[in-house]
């Protein structure tokens, strides 16, 4: 009978610390954007497109005190149209260049975490954009505010990373340059 008993005493205890990881895990969904924004240039002026809405995301994190241990998995992602640049003209030849009608979304998959400090994080993920998924290497800041995690940084892409042409306008006088800028602010929050 003591031997059952030492043998549950055992099995308990690595039942336990089997599931510690698993319990710390918590669910977290996006509930602010402060910014979300896709910046370049052409031949006649520099541009942004900032989204305006239709942003998503949820992510599995691990919090404790108030600190960051573990991302399990994270996405984000924004409806191509939300971005808007205030010229509908400049709009519409960037969704027919990133083929927004076939491909609505633009999305993130979080895929592996290299490293984290009390600020910031060094990750890969995919980025997805016209269908064409590319690995990207981040370095994004966070901060910790109560059950809200935010995420803000800047990565530069290409048009023809993604098998995409620059967009042009006028009869092809008006040139979009290569290199573009994705730049983000967002708050995931502790679902309830």
């Amino acid at each position: 009978m003591k031997k059952l008993s030492a043998l549950s005493l055992i099995l308990a205890l690595l039942w336990g610390i089997n599931l510690s990881p698993v319990l710390a895990q918590q669910s977290y969904t996006v509930s602010k954007v402060e910014e979300m924004k896709v910046s370049g240039t052409s031949t006649l002026h520099d541009w942004d497109m900032v989204a305006e809405g239709g942003v998503s995301g949820q992510a599995m994190m691990n919090i404790a005190d108030g600190k960051l241990s573990g991302i399990q998995s994270l996405t984000l992602t924004m409806d191509a149209k939300a971005l808007k640049s205030g010229k509908s003209s400049m709009d519409k030849n960037a969704y027919e260049a990133i083929m927004a009608d076939k491909f609505p979304k633009i999305t993130f998959q979080l895929s592996q975490v290299e490293q984290i400090t009390p600020t910031a994080i060094k990750a890969k993920g995919k980025l997805i954009i016209a269908g064409n998924s590319r690995d990207v290497n981040l370095e994004v800041n966070y901060s910790i505010k109560g059950n809200q995690v935010s995420f803000s940084g800047k990565q530069d892409i290409t048009f023809n990373q993604f098998a995409l042409e620059p967009p042009t306008a006028v009869f092809g006088t008006i040139k979009t340059g290569n290199e573009l800028t994705l730049s983000f602010n967002t708050t995931y929050s502790l679902k309830n």
